[in-house]
């Protein structure tokens, strides 16, 4: 699967340890630290909270390594769930996923969650649909084997 961009997005609320999500995430990128833009944002919520938005990118070749690496590291279940809904994912060439945030910064596990608090991904990829289905079942089929 050829990507041309992925990026990661979270919120750091105030009552969780910023330098915790972002060390978590870090780790995982440690290969394409030097190919990451990462931008960070400072929002109020509805009670006038403090939000943080951290949005890490990845551009060019080194995005296909990352989403690789990214998609490898995600269990045989969650490769196939993928697949599952992969049409509710996929808008044009986007892959849509979240990641469950507490999963990657407790346990250090990469795992797809549908719902809050979560890290969101977006892989665009220039083979739209298909090409990303097929790249998922390969995935599948060599954690199978």
């Amino acid at each position: 699967m050829k990507v041309s961009s992925i990026s990661f997005t979270v919120f750091c609320y105030e009552t969780e340890d910023k330098n915790k999500i972002i060390t978590s995430i870090i780790s995982f990128l440690k290969d394409f630290r030097e190919y990451v833009d990462i931008k960070e944002l400072k929002l109020q919520g509805h009670y006038r909270d403090t939000i943080i938005s951290i949005k890490y990118e990845i551009k060019g070749k080194m995005a296909t390594s990352a989403a690789e690496a990214l998609l490898s590291r995600l269990d045989t279940s969650d490769i196939i769930f993928l697949i599952g809904t992969l049409g509710e994912r996929v808008d044009r060439s986007k892959l849509h996923l979240r990641l469950d945030k507490q999963k990657l910064v407790g346990e250090g596990k990469l795992t797809v969650k549908d719902g809050n608090d979560v890290i969101k991904v977006i892989i665009s990829s220039n083979g739209g649909i298909d090409k990303i289905k097929e790249e998922l079942k390969q995935i599948a089929n060599r954690a199978m084997s």
